[in-house]
Order: structure tokens, then C-alpha cells, then sequence
């Protein structure tokens, strides 16, 4: 039997926190203040930005997954097992 806790997903945001070297820290702050924003509303807003407006810095395990096949896609079989070599797959075990 489930419990209520695992079987409810929220899409509410989850608070994490960044730190941020000084001097990128004081960058950010100076092109906050050029833009009238404060630091926390520059960092979303470049986030936005690059991102889209749905910032979510941490995709779903499927999402990092298919952006890995995705970016062996291309790859020649040589060099693909150059580059996986060291990957494991644990999903037979």
C-alpha cells in the first residue's frame, strides 16, 4: 500500500539554495540595480531568460535521460563506446 506522501507529486517550487562566487555575486547585483530589479528577481528573470519561462533547474530523471540519447544520437558506434564506456546499466539487475 502507497503512502499518501509517495504517491502525491506537487508542482509547487521547491526552495534550493545557490551560492554564488563574490565577484559573479557582485556582477549579478550591479546588473540587478542597472535593470531596477532586486538580486533574487535578476537571477530568475536571466534564468527565464535562458531557459524559458518554466525555469526548473533539475529536469525529471526521464528528461536527463532522453537529452543523453539525444546527444548520443550523432555519435559513431567507436566513439560512442569511447564515451560510455563507464556507464552502467542498472535497470536489468
Amino acid at each position: 500500500m502507497k503512502t499518501p506522501t509517495a504517491s502525491r507529486r506537487t508542482d509547487s517550487p521547491i526552495a534550493r539554495t545557490i551560492r554564488f562566487p563574490r565577484r559573479l555575486r557582485e556582477r549579478i547585483a550591479a546588473d540587478a540595480e542597472r535593470c531596477g530589479r532586486s538580486f533574487e528577481a535578476h537571477v530568475i528573470a536571466i534564468l527565464r531568460r535562458h531557459f524559458g519561462e518554466d525555469v526548473d533547474i533539475a529536469p525529471a530523471p526521464r528528461t536527463i535521460i532522453e537529452l543523453a540519447k539525444a546527444t548520443l544520437a550523432d555519435i559513431g558506434g567507436a566513439d560512442e563506446r569511447l564515451v560510455t564506456a563507464r556507464l552502467v546499466d542498472t535497470s536489468t539487475r
